[in-house]
């Protein structure tokens, strides 16, 4: 599977800190959804600001589709209209009156006209169920909406890459749950999906891989599956298996369920594996 994103080697510290980066290696596959597991202080969030240029490596390199990160100022609005970025906390994302002016942000950068840019925005707000917040100021917006327009304005650019870091941060069960759908979507029509997290259930549920962190480094990387399912490799990043997991595999250890029986994503999916 070819990548679309390589770190080979990266190193970065910040000023007056320890490095945040200690040689990192990471490999994203176009079109799979990934999710970076570990704990606070593990060099995730450090990552993705690499991933779309807005830190430059200390030492190393970040490459998309094979090509070397141009840090010049064309060359960086030409990588970050393919490697979109949201963050954690949207209040740090989100700065215009209007949401419409807010997603229309990204676009406009991008070098489109007028009509081109208020087209994406359109269909990004549609995308995200909130056409009808176009005209609303942005500091009447709950957490959850102001959650949506960060990822609108990311998705109005049209990026090869979404990263998301700690997506369902602030969210409760109903908003992590509309995030969740929306970013199936966003992955069945192709996006490649990376996202940090210290949610092992998020993982489970949403990532095809893992990259599991630790001390600036990739500890272990690969199928959600069999890193998740992995007690001592989990361990390494403080980390413990999902209860999913466990209960999915003492249900096939007692002959509760065949041993084919596929690794269910949600609870309601190890309900069904078990009446059925």
């Amino acid at each position: 599977m070819s990548a679309l994103l390589r770190v080979e080697g990266l190193h970065y510290a910040y000023p007056g800190g320890a490095e945040a980066l200690a040689g990192l290696d990471l490999s994203i596959a176009r079109g799979r959804r990934l999710a970076i597991l570990g704990p606070n202080g593990a060099g995730k969030s450090t990552l993705l600001l690499h991933l779309n240029g807005t830190l430059r490596p200390a030492r190393g390199t970040v490459s998309l589709a094979g090509r070397p990160g141009d840090y010049r100022r064309r060359g960086l609005i030409a990588w970050r209209s393919r490697v979109a970025l949201v963050l954690q906390d949207a209040d740090d994302q989100i700065f215009a009156a209007t949401v419409a002016e807010d997603v229309s942000f990204g676009p406009l950068n991008m070098g489109l006209s007028e009509a081109e840019a208020a087209q994406r925005v359109t269909e990004a707000l549609e995308a995200l169920g909130i056409a009808d917040l176009a005209d609303r100021p942005t500091h009447m917006l709950s957490g959850g909406q102001k959650k949506r327009v960060a990822i609108a304005g990311a998705v109005a650019m049209r990026p090869d890459v979404l990263l998301l870091d700690e997506p369902t941060a602030g969210l409760d069960r109903g908003g992590t749950e509309q995030l969740i759908a929306l970013l199936d979507q966003l992955a069945a029509a192709g996006m490649t999906l990376v996202f940090s997290t210290h949610d092992i259930d998020l993982a489970l549920t949403l990532a095809e891989d893992v990259a599991l962190f630790r001390a600036g480094r990739v500890a272990a990387q690969g199928p959600a599956e069999a890193i998740l399912s992995a007690p001592d490799l989990l361990a390494e990043a403080g980390l413990k298996p999902p209860l999913l997991m466990e209960l999915w595999q003492g249900a096939r250890a007692r002959g509760l369920l065949p041993k084919e029986a596929p690794l269910p994503r949600t609870a309601e999916g190890f309900l069904a594996l078990l009446g059925g």
